[in-house]
């Protein structure tokens, strides 16, 4: 009877031990936070790509204009604090859908600080909301959460060359019927150029869960096909009949920002493109443009 007495004793120990535990673990979840600090900066000058000029004004992480917008990635459970400095001498917003879309404006010259909090998982579409910065190309990704995951980023973008200098300038404030883009890129970078892009190129193994971000920062409707996979949809921001689809092509929506999950059964180097042909040229040469590639190793 003493040795069942004890032995009752001791699950209970056992159990109070373990509930203290799941308790202590719940708290953490509940608590545990990160303050992320970071400052963008607004920075727009021309660049030269083939024989074309153009405008761009990008969301940079320094002073200096470089060819490329951040990409804000958090854990979940994180908040983020921002320094967003103007460079330009144009007034500029910084707008996160769902998220910053009042008391947004930054001044020519000036800068402002941001808090932001996140309550949903996933990825969320920040730009400046005036036309000459959107159309030029300030528009980039945060990714909250799915830190556990490999997560990487295509930011789809077509630009006029003539059209941009008149957008910088502020002669035109709406796209014309008759846009005809001169060139087609991801992350502001053509093929081959995305083969040395750690934020595009896709190098992982049979059996990874890898999760896509893909956004339409252009000015006309894009369709993206896979090579070797399907991929599913978790969300779409605009076209939502495509949440939970598994395609291997879909359409992308101008302003619309998807989260795809990618898990590949088969090795091998497979292509991911536009749909349409002339939009994977650069300079009208076929190889070029919004070309990327996957890179599955067994």
């Amino acid at each position: 009877m003493y040795y069942l007495y004890a032995k009752i004793a001791y699950i209970c120990v056992c159990m109070k031990t373990l509930t203290t535990l799941i308790w202590c673990l719940f708290v953490a979840k509940l608590t545990f936070s990160v303050t992320v600090y970071d400052t963008l900066y607004i920075n727009k000058a021309p660049y030269t790509l083939g024989s074309f000029t153009f405008q761009a004004c990008v969301f940079n992480d320094s002073v200096n204009f470089k060819l490329e917008n951040v990409i804000i990635e958090l854990n979940e459970g994180d908040d983020l604090q921002l320094h967003v400095v103007n460079n330009d001498i144009l007034e500029h917003t910084f707008t996160v859908d769902g998220i910053v879309d009042a008391n947004n404006n930054i001044p020519a010259g000036g800068v402002k600080d941001f808090s932001l909090s996140f309550t949903t998982i996933g990825a969320y579409r920040f730009y400046s909301d005036k036309f000459y910065g959107k159309h030029l190309g300030a528009s980039s990704i945060i990714m909250y959460g799915y830190e556990n995951y490999p997560r990487y980023y295509w930011n789809m973008f077509e630009q006029s060359a003539s059209l941009s200098q008149d957008i910088a300038t502020q002669q035109v404030n709406t796209i014309p019927f008759t846009y005809q883009p001169d060139i087609f890129t991801i992350n502001l970078k053509v093929y081959p150029d995305l083969e040395n892009d750690i934020h595009a190129k896709i190098n992982q193994q049979v059996g990874d869960t890898i999760y896509i971000t893909v956004l339409n920062s252009g000015k006309m409707f894009h369709t993206l096909h896979f090579h070797g996979y399907h991929v599913e949809i978790i969300t779409a921001s605009i076209n939502s009949k495509y949440n939970g689809w598994s395609k291997d092509s879909f359409g992308i929506l101008i302003d619309e920002i998807l989260l795809l999950r990618l898990v590949p059964d088969q090795p091998g180097l497979f292509p991911v493109h536009e749909h349409n042909l002339i939009n994977v040229t650069t300079n009208g040469v076929y190889l070029g443009g919004m070309l990327n590639l996957l890179n599955i190793q067994p």
